[in-house]
């Protein structure tokens, strides 16, 4: 268990590192006068990145069983791309429910996690401003 935990928190650092390095890379790349400067490119390429990495690796683990052995899975799923984003997992079970049979329901979980999380920032930024009176 401890080891698994390790291995999340290793997978994690590198991760969260990757995603702030592509956002420094982005911004290094594409300047300010830029038509692209306003839209957020780092997060829609690590969203993109992110989530070809979990398809990628989902089905490896699921073809070797060596590597299927939790802890590699966890440093590599949980771990860096949990740190490199959260999108990655939210799209793999959205594929994962519609794949299975459940269309409905997988497109409830996309309909509902999109909105609810929209919903989640503007709640919390009222808060924050009735907090802060900003």
């Amino acid at each position: 268990m401890l080891f698994n935990i390790l291995a999340v928190a290793a997978g994690g650092a590198l991760g969260a590192t990757a995603r702030y390095g592509a956002a420094l890379a982005t911004q290094t790349l594409i300047p300010t006068e830029h038509a692209l400067a306003g839209f957020p490119v780092a997060t829609m390429l690590v969203n993109v990145l992110g989530c070809f990495a979990i398809g990628f690796a989902s089905h490896f683990f699921m073809q070797n069983e060596f590597a299927a052995s939790g802890t590699w899975k966890l440093f590599c799923i949980t771990g860096i791309l949990g740190g490199f984003t959260t999108f990655s997992t939210f799209s793999l079970e959205s594929i994962d429910l519609i794949q299975s049979g459940a269309t409905g329901l997988g497109l409830v979980y996309v309909a509902a996690s999109l909105a609810f999380c929209l919903i989640g920032v503007v709640a919390g930024r009222l808060l924050a401003q009735m907090i802060w009176k900003a």
